[in-house]
């Protein structure tokens, strides 16, 4: 394998990745839940796809935003999982 800046290199990185050799104090049993929960071999690859999570999970939640701001503008729903519910569904406009 080619030797890059005295890191093997694996896989080319995307063109729009910028890549930065970071010195993290981590959780070493997040790094390894990560690593089962992805099924991947290496923490840094584990923490990329959790990072990538993350960042769909923001997207989903924007999505999700728009969607409610758009319901809401339409009439409104009724919430009928509120924790309020021994007092009746609530009415959102």
């Amino acid at each position: 394998m080619s030797r890059v800046r005295g890191i093997r290199k694996r896989q080319k990185p995307a063109k729009s990745a910028h890549i930065r050799r970071k010195n993290l104090l981590l959780d070493q049993s997040k790094i390894d839940r990560a690593r089962r929960i992805f099924h991947v071999s290496t923490e840094t690859e584990a923490i990329h796809r959790a990072l990538d999570a993350v960042v769909d999970l923001e997207a989903f939640q924007r999505e999700l935003d728009k969607g409610f701001d758009a319901l809401i503008g339409a009439g409104g729903f009724t919430d009928r999982f509120n924790a309020t519910a021994c007092r009746g569904p609530v009415r959102y406009r």
